[in-house]
């Protein structure tokens, strides 16, 4: 019985540690993460196939967020997380075919947030066409 109830207690130590770790910040990080967009580009207007590529670095990232809203209403296109969590270099590549049945405004919005809490958005104005 105390073998078990001392095993458990190491485990529950063991998990809090590894929450703990994950969200110290690092003091030595002063550096926001940096978000490289290569497709698609301002004012682009793009038929079927939408490819988000592009690169993120940092010392260590935590969090990554990918949207694309309609500008008329704010709906969302497409939404994606890629998981991040740890890398200093991470290449996105996510397509999506959105259903609009004219051209279309919208938004693309990269949100990035590392282990010291800086966050990096960048956000790019496009169109969709059928």
């Amino acid at each position: 019985m105390k073998k078990n109830a001392l095993l458990t207690v190491l485990l529950l130590w063991t998990l809090a540690g590894t929450f703990t770790a994950c969200h110290d910040h690092d003091e030595d990080d002063s550096n926001a993460p940096v978000i490289t967009l290569e497709e698609p580009a301002e004012n682009e207007v793009v038929s079927g196939e939408v490819h988000i590529h592009g690169t993120v670095t940092d010392e260590s990232l935590h969090e990554m967020e990918i949207n694309v809203t309609k500008d008329a209403d704010n709906s969302v296109l497409f939404s994606a997380t890629p998981t991040v969590h740890d890398e200093t270099d991470y290449h996105f590549d996510e397509h999506f075919t959105p259903t609009v049945s004219a051209e279309t405004p919208v938004t693309l919005t990269i949100t990035v947030e590392d282990h010291s809490a800086h966050t990096t958005t960048k956000t790019v104005k496009f169109k969709v066409k059928p």
